[in-house]
């Protein structure tokens, strides 16, 4: 995926990252508390800047950012995010990205073969009417 383009989560790839079950993320949804759109499948995606805005605002929703793990393991502190988490959504991140490749390149394969029978039609001699009755 270019730099232009966000990476787009489903939510049970953002329950995941979460740590949270897919349940708590599409509650967030339809409370509005997390922001997620529709695509063209008419299934939810979150970004994963919406995410992460979510989970800050919401620390009690995550496990892994209750409040005894962080007394418990002083070096990850909020100016330090956690890089198992980072890493974890880099990799659904890129995860996603793929499958949305993927599923591009089928569509774009789709296409080109209509379109290949479509010109072999069109390339096949029509027989003539000599009669036009």
């Amino acid at each position: 995926m270019s730099a232009h383009t966000p990476a787009h989560l489903s939510p049970a790839q953002a329950a995941q990252v979460a740590d949270v079950s897919r349940w708590t993320i599409m509650r967030a949804i339809k409370s509005s508390d997390l922001q997620a759109f529709r695509d063209n499948k008419n299934q939810w995606r979150i970004k994963a800047d919406d995410l992460n805005a979510w989970l800050a605002a919401h620390p009690a929703q995550c496990a892994h950012t209750v409040q005894e793990d962080v007394d418990a393991h002083p070096a990850h502190t909020h100016a330090h995010p956690d890089p198992i988490a980072q890493d974890t959504l880099e990799l659904v991140r890129v995860k996603a990205e793929l499958e949305a490749e993927k599923t591009l390149r089928a569509t774009i394969e789709a296409d080109r073969d209509h379109w290949r029978e479509l010109a072999q039609k069109l390339a096949e001699p029509r027989p003539r009417k000599w009669w036009f009755w």
